[in-house]
């Protein structure tokens, strides 16, 4: 196996942590509520637990979409690209290594796209990624991929 590569988004926060983040959002907003509740203001209380409310939601959210991953597999004959959603649906691509180059798109910003492109297909990879990550991860991929080309026969050889 030339090639067995896993691509996940990056995460800055971790479950324990986002369980802290919010348990300290909701104790600083139980105290505003006290205020309130106190100065006879009672009616912005419901905005504070809907602000907490959104705020578990959208953590919950942000991991959910943290579980799609995709898969490179660069073996016999076949270079094999699974895309794995949130959700848990797969989409398989098989390419064939020899006719599959690597595409890095530089955009005016800084940003990089990079794509597998063979026979007519042109894939997606590392959407999730940052831009050096996916320059790193289409560099490692162009490496295998003429790894496999210099070890592959060729076709006058054969005769």
């Amino acid at each position: 196996m030339l090639l067995d590569l896993t691509l996940t988004p990056n995460r800055s926060l971790s479950r324990v942590h986002a369980r802290r983040l919010v348990l300290v959002v909701a104790g600083l907003f139980a105290l505003g509520s006290l205020r309130f509740l106190f100065l006879g203001l009672w009616p912005v209380i419901p905005f504070f637990i809907a602000d907490v409310a959104l705020l578990v939601w959208a953590l919950r959210a942000n991991y959910r979409s943290g579980g799609r991953h995709e898969r490179l597999v660069l073996a016999g004959d076949e270079l094999t690209f699974t895309r794995v959603s949130p959700w848990g649906e797969t989409d398989v691509a098989v390419l064939e290594p020899f006719y599959t180059r690597v595409q890095i798109e530089e955009t005016p910003l800084g940003d990089a796209h990079l794509y597998l492109a063979a026979r007519g297909k042109r894939l997606v990879v590392g959407g999730f990624l940052s831009a050096p990550e996916r320059r790193e991860v289409g560099a490692l991929i162009r490496e295998a991929l003429a790894r496999y080309r210099n070890q592959s026969p060729s076709t006058s050889a054969m005769a």
